[in-house]
């Protein structure tokens, strides 16, 4: 696979693009913001119409994946500022629309409700710290699914909101 092209504009904000280092190996994060459904379908449409993005980044990236999800998600909750230094993350997937935070530097970044998917009804809590031992949850919850993420390197270039 080359370099990666740069993402070209559709409309849509990345929100944030990480990948998992403890609780799933080879997996990436990304959260993408739209006005409607209507809005991510005219986005999607342009994207694909790139033959230089699909060429250069979506052909040799589909030979290396296992498995895809996506899911709606509507946002609860999320800061009003943007990170501007480097953050470690965690996401956990919960039926709690509440979330206890562990350590000190650990900060509710963002919740989301899933509307359709595999985990339809349930939360998406984005939890940021500057320590990553501030991550791990106090009390560990059955059926909660959690993921200790940092941010993938050309997050900057998409100018996610969590960096």
């Amino acid at each position: 696979m080359e370099m990666m092209p740069k993402h070209p504009s559709t409309g849509g904000k990345c929100m944030g693009y990480w990948t998992v280092q403890l609780g799933g190996l080879n997996q990436f994060m990304q959260i993408w913001q739209y006005d409607s459904l209507a809005h991510r379908y005219e986005c999607r449409k342009i994207l694909d119409a790139n033959q230089e993005w699909k060429r250069h980044f979506e052909e040799p990236l589909h030979r290396y994946l296992a498995s895809e999800s996506n899911m709606l998600m509507t946002r609860v909750y999320r800061e009003g500022t943007a990170s501007t230094l480097s953050y470690k993350y965690l996401m956990q997937l919960s039926s709690n629309e509440e979330l206890d935070l562990s350590g000190a530097s650990a900060n509710l970044a963002g919740t989301f409700h899933v509307v359709i998917g595999e985990d339809e009804g349930k939360y998406v809590h984005i939890v940021k710290a500057r320590k990553l031992d501030d991550l791990v949850p106090l009390k560990p919850q059955l059926n909660n699914i959690s993921r200790i993420m940092g941010p993938v390197r050309w997050s900057t270039l998409l100018g996610t909101v969590w960096r």
